[in-house]
């Protein structure tokens, strides 16, 4: 994973990784350990936080087998849970840069 290889980046910036997906947490603790993350994975397999966060991907109807599938992206929160950027793409297939990410934090005011 691309956030991975610039964790430590993240963390001099005073900023800790976590995702979220829609799979189980099965298939999380799977990824986890097939892929060696340091950081950790969150299970939302009902999307309701992905809804309340409104990037849940709206081209999937309840019922059908993508449903759930988020649009990607990164929220930047900081230590008092306010969000202070956030960057995301509609078409599931691309991802967020995360050097773009870091530019921005180190930009933020704090």
């Amino acid at each position: 994973m691309q956030l991975q290889g610039l964790q430590q980046e993240f963390d001099r910036a005073g900023f800790s990784l976590v995702a979220m997906t829609y799979d189980s947490p099965e298939m999380l603790a799977a990824f986890v350990a097939e892929e060696t993350l340091k950081f950790p994975l969150l299970s939302d397999v009902d999307a309701l936080s992905f809804q309340a966060l409104g990037i849940l991907n709206q081209d999937y109807a309840k019922g059908d087998d993508h449903y759930g599938i988020p649009y990607p992206g990164i929220f930047v929160v900081d230590r008092d849970a306010r969000i202070r950027a956030k960057f995301f793409v509609a078409p599931y297939a691309e991802r967020i840069d995360g050097k773009t990410v870091l530019a921005a934090i180190r930009n933020l005011d704090p």
